[in-house]
């Protein structure tokens, strides 16, 4: 009796690794996306009530603003805080050039206009009111009238 030598059948993992690495830089991306909109040293207000972002909306813009009421830098534009309604209006006004390049695809598809895009503005709680006022007003003169603040859902102080 001869005995030959016995193979034994492994499953290729390479493969598989590669999927599973790609997954992992996929997710790390989206997390890197996600952290660029929201800023830490802002302590949102606490509301009784407060619902979530739709998450049908196809764009949406985050303005975080400090406790003095500046509009903070962020990685999609701004570079240096927005102090007043008049450099709000400027930033948010080349805004509406991206989104007048969306509906100009729309109409040449054939599509519906989409809506204007949504402003959400995490404000500091302890911003005075007239601050986030000259900010939305800002906003409505570049043509963004549709404005939403976040909020912490929590008691009441």
């Amino acid at each position: 009796m001869s005995h030959g030598s016995v193979e034994k059948c492994e499953p290729n993992m390479t493969p598989m690794l590669d999927l599973v690495l790609q997954l992992v830089m996929f997710f790390m991306l989206c997390a890197n996306f996600i952290a660029e909109d929201v800023n830490a040293t802002i302590k949102l207000p606490t509301a009784l009530q407060a619902r979530p972002l739709d998450k049908a909306e196809d764009r949406v813009i985050f303005l975080n603003v400090d406790k003095e009421g500046k509009v903070l830098p962020n990685t999609r534009g701004i570079t240096v805080p927005l102090t007043n309604r008049i450099m709000v209006a400027n930033y948010m006004k080349d805004q509406a050039a991206f989104d007048d390049g969306l509906k100009k695809r729309a109409a040449e598809k054939g599509k519906p206009e989409p809506p204007p895009s949504l402003v959400v503005l995490r404000a500091h709680e302890d911003c005075k009111y007239e601050k986030i006022a000259n900010i939305m007003l800002g906003c409505q003169e570049a043509g963004f009238p549709r404005i939403q603040f976040r909020a912490i859902v929590g008691t009441s102080k």
